[in-house]
């Protein structure tokens, strides 16, 4: 059994590189374009919070339909015995971690707000379980190894944290110029560097020890980097 067809591995590569890369890039407007194919709507290069005031991003819902329908295709391919190549599993891999990053989006956004008004955030949170279930559900098959699968509790706190930069960073720094759209990016690479998948293996345990140089003249906006990666 064919683990892809030719047309699904476009998509697939590109639903990965939008599981790693760096939000504010146009870079991941090509990669939803890829991903989406005909169904992609236009919405320029900036994704900025003012442009968000109007609704949400055109191409969040359809991607996450995709995703949905997508994954559980590509798992019942798997345990059915179809080969996969090393790129192909860890392709795969993004499109489960983009799955359940769109799936818990709102159980990491809870939490933020919750922090935000000044209330506790320790304890067990209910929809970890949940979580850990699909995340079983799609990574655990018989006879598949995944080369860079992550254990849940791990894959949990990248989520909260992702949605934690995005949520600091989109909504400290605003602007629709490419300037501003470079700057963001520039904060979210401070944050996780240029390679997330580095971060996961390694670096998000010792975030707290590399330092982060803000320069500029007066007036550039340097507190908003600075509380955006704080």
């Amino acid at each position: 059994m064919k683990f892809l067809e030719p047309d699904e591995a476009a998509v697939l590569a590109a639903v990965a590189a939008l599981a790693e890369g760096n939000p504010f890039l146009p870079e991941r407007v090509a990669s939803e374009q890829a991903a989406l194919r005909d169904a992609f709507v236009e919405s320029g290069q900036v994704w900025h919070a003012e442009a968000e005031l109007s609704g949400l991003h055109p191409n969040l819902g359809k991607l996450e339909k995709l995703v949905e329908g997508f994954a559980p295709v590509l798992r019942e391919r798997l345990a059915k015995g179809a080969t996969a190549s090393r790129e192909e599993l860890v392709h795969y891999e993004g499109l489960v971690r983009h799955l359940l990053y769109m799936r818990y989006e709102h159980c990491f956004l809870a939490l933020i707000l919750k922090a935000a008004q000044g209330e506790s955030t320790t304890g067990r949170v209910p929809e970890y379980r949940a979580f850990a279930r699909d995340l079983a559900h799609f990574c655990d098959i018989p006879g598949v190894r995944l080369p860079v699968a992550s254990p849940a509790p791990h894959l949990f706190a990248w989520g909260f944290q992702i949605r934690r930069a995005f949520q600091s960073t989109f909504r400290q720094i605003h602007g629709g110029s490419m300037a501003a759209a470079r700057l963001r990016a520039a904060v979210w690479q401070s944050i996780f560097t240029h390679d997330v998948q580095r971060y996961r293996r390694a670096l998000f345990e010792r975030m707290g020890d590399v330092p982060t140089l803000i320069t500029g003249a007066s007036g550039t906006g340097k507190e908003l980097v600075a509380r955006a990666i704080g």
